[in-house]
C-alpha cells in the first residue's frame, strides 16, 4: 500500500510537471489505446453472417431452418434468406442440399417416388403430369429474372387414331424480379424447353404470360417476326454506324476544347434496298456486218468439150453452154459476229446516302474557328459534297446548371457521410474519455480519502496518545497531586491544544473517541 501510495504521488508530481501541450498528447493516445481496445473487443465478439441461401420458399426454408437446429447451428432468418456463420457458409451448404431436399416452392418427379401400390392408371397420369409441370417450373425459375413460375399443362386423352389424336397446350405464368424483363431470345427458349419435354406440344400451343401481359403473341408469325426482325437489325446498323462517326469527331474535337466542351450528333440515311442489276455492253468497234458477193462471167470455149455444170461447196457455179461458151457464177457470203459483254450487279443493302452532322461547342466562335471544325469534321466522318452530306457547327453556351447540382448533391452526401463518420468517431470517443475521465476521478477521490485517513491516523492520534495514557490511572493523579493552575509546561501545554482543538472539531474528536471504545470491547 506504501508502495502505491509513494509511486502515485510521484506519478501526480510528474504529471504536474509536464506541460499543457504533453498532457493533451499523452492522453490523445490513451484515449486512442482505450477505444481500440474497445473496438476490437466488440469486433471480436461479435459473429458475422453470410448468406446460406435467399430467394427460398416458406416450405424449403423451414426445412433448412429445422435441419439447421437440429445441428445446434447459430442461425437467423432475414426475409426469404437464411443466415449462418461466415466461415460455416461452404461447409453447411454442401451438408443441407445432401440432407435436405431444395424444391424452391414446386415438387418434380419425387412424386412418383410417393406413389403407392394399387394406385390407377388415371392417378399415375395425374401423378406424372404433376411432376412434369413442377420440373418445368423449377427449370423456368432458374432464368435469372424470374422470381417465380407456374406452369399448367393439359394432356389430352390416348387415341388409337392418328387422326384423332389432339395435341397438347401449355400455359406458364411468371412473376418476374422488379426491373427486369425477358428478351425475345429467352421467351423462345422458354417455348423451346416447355415444347421439347411434352409430347405432342406444338409450340403454337404454348403461351407464356407475365404481369404485363402476353409474351408469345404473334411470337411465331413468320412474316411479322422476319419484318420485325428485319427493322430492329437495320435500325441497330444505322445507331452504331451513327455512333462510330460520333466517337471519330468526338475523339479529335475534344482532344483540341477537352471534355464535355462539344456535342456532336450525326444522322446518317442507309439504304437497305437490295439491287440486282444486269447490264450489257457492245463494243462500238465491232459492228455488225453482212457481205454478199455475186459475180457472173460467159466465156467462149472454142473447141473445149461439154461437160455437166460444176458445183462447188461455196456457192460457184460452172456451167457449159450448148454452143460451146462457158458461163461462170461465183457467190460470197460473209457474216460478223457483234461483241458485247454482260454484267451482273448485285447491291449491297447499308449504302450511304446522306450524312448530316451537327456540332456543337461551349462558347462563341468566330469564322476562322467554325472553318476549322467544319474541315476537321469533314475529315473524320467523310463528307462528300457530290452526295448531299451537310455539317452544320454552332458554339453555343452549355448550360450546367443540371451538373452544378448534381457535383452539389453529391458533394453534400460526401459532406453528410463524412459528418456521420465524425459523429460516430466522437460518439466513440466521447464514451471511451468520459469513462476514462470517470475512472481517473474515481481513482483520485479514493486515493484523496485514503491519504486524508493517513494523515488523520498520522497526526491527530498519536499526539492524543502522548498526552492520555491507557496505562496510567487516572485517578492516582488527580488524588495525590493538586491542581496547579498557574503551572505552564509542556504537558499543559499539549492538553489546551487538545481542548482547542476538541472545541474547533468536535466531530473529528468524537470519531477517534468511537474508535477508541470500539478498539476497547474488540
Amino acid at each position: 500500500m506504501n508502495k502505491l501510495s509513494q509511486w502515485t504521488k510521484n506519478f501526480k508530481e510528474r504529471l504536474n510537471g509536464w506541460s499543457k501541450k504533453k498532457k493533451i498528447a499523452y492522453g490523445a493516445i490513451i484515449i486512442g489505446i482505450l477505444a481500440a481496445l474497445i473496438y476490437l473487443g466488440i469486433s471480436l465478439n461479435t459473429t458475422k453472417y453470410g448468406v446460406l441461401f435467399s430467394s427460398m420458399d416458406n416450405n424449403d426454408m423451414g426445412a433448412v431452418y429445422n435441419k439447421l437446429k437440429e445441428k445446434k447451428v447459430d442461425c437467423k432468418v432475414e426475409g426469404n434468406s437464411i443466415l449462418v456463420p461466415e466461415d460455416q457458409v461452404d461447409s453447411l451448404r454442401v451438408e443441407v442440399l445432401s440432407e435436405v431436399p431444395i424444391t424452391n416452392g414446386s415438387q418434380g418427379f419425387e412424386l412418383l417416388d410417393k406413389s403407392k401400390f394399387g394406385s390407377t392408371d388415371a392417378e399415375m397420369k395425374i401423378n406424372y403430369q404433376r411432376a412434369l409441370q413442377g420440373e418445368l417450373e423449377r427449370t423456368i425459375k432458374s432464368f435469372p429474372e424470374v422470381e417465380n413460375a407456374r406452369v399448367h399443362l393439359v394432356m389430352p386423352e390416348d387415341s388409337v387414331f392418328v387422326k384423332d389424336s389432339t395435341p397438347a397446350t401449355a400455359s406458364v405464368t411468371l412473376k418476374l424480379k422488379p426491373y427486369k424483363k425477358l428478351t425475345e431470345d429467352q421467351v423462345k427458349a422458354m417455348v423451346a424447353l416447355v415444347s421439347g419435354s411434352v409430347r405432342n406440344l406444338p409450340k403454337e400451343n404454348v403461351e407464356i404470360n407475365d404481369t404485363n401481359g402476353s409474351l408469345t403473341k404473334d411470337l411465331f408469325n413468320k412474316d411479322n417476326l422476319d419484318m420485325t426482325g428485319a427493322a430492329e437489325k437495320q435500325q441497330a446498323l444505322k445507331t452504331e454506324y451513327e455512333k462510330n462517326l460520333e466517337n471519330k469527331a468526338l475523339n479529335m474535337l475534344e482532344a483540341v476544347y477537352g471534355k464535355d466542351k462539344v456535342k456532336v450528333k450525326v444522322n446518317a440515311d442507309l439504304n437497305f434496298d437490295a439491287v440486282e442489276k444486269d447490264s450489257v455492253t457492245y463494243d462500238p468497234k465491232n459492228t455488225v456486218v453482212s457481205e454478199k458477193n455475186v459475180k457472173d462471167t460467159n466465156k467462149d470455149a472454142g473447141n473445149s468439150a461439154s461437160g455437166s455444170p460444176v458445183d462447188d461447196a461455196m456457192g460457184n457455179k460452172i456451167a457449159k453452154n450448148p454452143d460451146g461458151s462457158v458461163t461462170t457464177h461465183e457467190e460470197a457470203t460473209k457474216n460478223y459476229e457483234i461483241s458485247k459483254s454482260q454484267d451482273k450487279t448485285i447491291k449491297a443493302p447499308g449504302a450511304v446516302e446522306r450524312l448530316t452532322v451537327s456540332v456543337v461547342l461551349d462558347g462563341a466562335l468566330d469564322n476562322a474557328t467554325k472553318a476549322s471544325v467544319n474541315n476537321t469534321v469533314a475529315s473524320a466522318v467523310g463528307y462528300k459534297q457530290n452526295r448531299g452530306d451537310t455539317i452544320s457547327v454552332e458554339g453555343i453556351p452549355f448550360d450546367t446548371t443540371a451538373k452544378d447540382n448534381i457535383n452539389k448533391d453529391l458533394e453534400q452526401m460526401k459532406n453528410e457521410e463524412a459528418a456521420q463518420k465524425r459523429k460516430k468517431l466522437y460518439t466513440i470517443l466521447g464514451i471511451v474519455g468520459g469513462l476514462a475521465v470517470a475512472a481517473l476521478a474515481a481513482y483520485l477521490i479514493i486515493r484523496k480519502r485514503r491519504e486524508d485517513e493517513e494523515e488523520e491516523e498520522e497526526i491527530l492520534p498519536k499526539n492524543i496518545d502522548t498526552v492520555i495514557d491507557d496505562n496510567t490511572p487516572v485517578e492516582d493523579q488527580t488524588k495525590f497531586k493538586p491542581i496547579e493552575l498557574d503551572v505552564e509546561n509542556e504537558k499543559t501545554h499539549t492538553e489546551k491544544e487538545i481542548k482547542k482543538y476538541a472545541t474547533e472539531k468536535p466531530e473529528q474528536v468524537a470519531e477517534v473517541v468511537k474508535s477508541w471504545l470500539a478498539e476497547d470491547e474488540r
